[in-house]
């Protein structure tokens, strides 16, 4: 059973977002043919800001998810913990962007990325005990 797989293939797609929400801040930024919508006119607003945060994180998270998902499955580990840190790092992905887009128009948003920021904390901390176990067998 390939467990990373879904990360895998999930990281894949949600790449499409980042290339996606690229091409609509280009649309507004740097003398683009549309105009920035408001709070979002000057370079260093905050909705600006967390948007292009959002942006970034919508090729990061996935990238790191696609490496997760390669490795996870050659870890010594129960299934039921690959399973966990899978789902974890998924959760991430999502999360991060979502709320840092959301952030963009309610401020209190920004709050809610605990959530996916503490998913991250436990995916990637099975597979550093994974590969810790790895490491002291060698």
């Amino acid at each position: 059973m390939n467990i990373g797989n879904l990360n895998i293939e999930l990281g894949w797609i949600f790449m499409l977002l980042g290339i996606t929400s690229g091409s609509i801040l280009g649309m507004w930024s740097f003398g683009g043919p549309f105009k920035a919508p408001k709070n979002y006119e000057s370079y260093d607003s905050l909705p600006r800001r967390l948007t292009r945060l959002a942006h970034v994180a919508c090729f990061m998270l996935p990238l790191i998810n696609i490496v997760y998902g390669e490795h996870l499955d050659h870890l010594p580990i129960s299934d039921g913990m690959k399973y966990l840190g899978s789902y974890m790092m998924i959760i991430l992905m999502i999360g991060i962007p979502l709320f840092l887009f959301m952030a963009s128009f309610k401020n209190i948003y920004k709050y809610l990325n605990v959530i996916p920021v503490s998913c991250g904390f436990v995916g990637l901390g099975i597979m550093a005990y994974g590969n810790l176990i790895l490491l002291m067998r060698h």
